[in-house]
């Protein structure tokens, strides 16, 4: 039989009004050149499951076509992983990407202690204002079009401005989880973030006072607020937070097994949130066994509150008025300790490094301290390990000859 072909005059088939070549499969994508060195890749995805409209993602790339044809893949990872935006937010800027992690935060859906949520938003404020080459603010800077370069600037006018080293790498830090907040709503295909190189940050030796400092303090404290005093010595004994100390309850205080158990802290919100009470520092509890010095601090403390009326269990140790449900606020505390100290440089946070450094001194393992004071092993070790301690001096004696 002979071959069919196609019938001599023949009309190719038409294609639909507004389409040019075969239908597009789903999660297929483009690359489009706008001008020289700026790109536009699109993928599109399901349709609308109310309209049937087909939907599309954009990204404004600038570089080459490898570039662009990196951005084109990553746009495809997102659709596969679920991360291209379903509706519900138009952030565009970095400005816009800081408000919704800060607005998520404020709601809940990302857990932040009040104070850490102040200074969160403190930090985006900051980088915003930061001037890059051009004078573009960078909180202007559309999320497309922002690379790893642009934020190096950014820290870069943040040191120009002599704003400390320790405040710039906050501020990454908070930049960092903004971007990986806007990735996962599929506002951005990566975190530039990841790629800039921070400021890096200096080791300083702790200050830790010694017993002797220590001892002349508290006695000081005695002479001109006792129950401050009293406070001092328990933080002293068992190198707890001031905040922890400050969110102590009754109920948490066991003075015949001579321990407490630390569970919340105090912190200050700010405005419009102001004092609350809220689970320690990293959401974990630890018992920590009381001194004698310690226990005898506590009991003149519960003898105070007896005197001003019955004991609740709810009540706080050391409360900020003459209500005992009212915490005391930290600042407030602080400022009391400042006047009794005096012309002594020694902080409440140093009394800390004054329990970690005798504990160390004594020969007790960093697992052990670390349990005591709530910390990570290698949080002690990078920030409490400011000493020459015994088992140092035992290893250099043992080169003498």
């Amino acid at each position: 039989m002979a071959r069919q072909g196609k019938r001599p005059g023949a009309a190719a088939p038409k294609q639909p009004a507004g389409r040019q070549g075969p239908r597009r499969e789903k999660g297929s994508g483009g690359l489009t050149l706008v001008r020289p060195g700026v790109w536009r890749v699109d993928i599109e995805y399901a349709r609308d499951p109310v309209t049937g409209r087909r939907r599309r993602v954009s990204r404004t790339v600038q570089g080459t076509r490898r570039d662009a044809e990196a951005a084109l893949a990553r746009l495809r990872v997102a659709d596969v992983e679920k991360r291209l935006p379903r509706g519900g937010t138009s952030a565009k800027s970095v400005r816009a990407a800081f408000d919704l992690y800060l607005e998520a935060a404020a709601a809940g859906t990302i857990v932040l202690a009040p104070r850490t949520l102040v200074t969160s938003r403190s930090a985006a404020n900051t980088m915003c204002r930061m001037l890059l080459p051009g004078d573009r603010p960078f909180g202007t800077i559309a999320l497309s079009r922002l690379t790893w370069q642009e934020i190096e600037q950014m820290y870069t006018a943040m040191r120009a401005e002599e704003l400390g080293v320790d405040w710039v790498r906050r501020c990454a830090t908070v930049l960092t989880r903004s971007l990986d907040f806007a990735r996962k709503r599929g506002l951005i295909d990566s975190n530039p973030s990841k790629d800039a190189t921070r400021p890096r940050g200096g080791r300083s030796k702790p200050v830790s006072p010694g017993l002797t400092e220590v001892r002349a303090l508290l006695d000081r404290a005695r002479a001109v607020d006792p129950e401050l005093a009293d406070a001092v010595t328990v933080l002293a004994s068992t190198g707890m937070r001031k905040a922890e100390l400050l969110g102590l309850q009754w109920w948490a205080v066991d003075l015949e097994r001579r321990e407490v158990h630390l569970a919340f802290a105090i912190s200050d919100g700010g405005p419009g949130v102001k004092v609350v009470r809220k689970e320690t520092k990293r959401s974990d509890w630890r018992d920590v066994p009381l001194t004698a010095q310690a226990v005898d601090a506590l009991r003149r403390q519960h003898a105070r509150a007896e005197e001003r009326g019955e004991v609740g269990p709810s009540d706080y140790v050391f409360p900020g008025s003459p209500d005992p449900s009212v915490p005391i606020r930290p600042d407030t505390f602080a400022d009391r300790w400042l006047a009794c100290r005096g012309d002594s440089p020694v902080t409440l946070l140093q009394l800390r490094h004054f329990v970690a450094t005798t504990m160390l001194d004594a020969g007790e393992s960093y697992r052990t301290v670390a349990d005591i004071l709530g910390n990570s092993e290698n949080t002690l070790r990078l920030h409490y390990d400011g000493r020459t301690d015994v088992g140092k001096r035992r290893a250099i004696e043992a080169l003498a000859f």
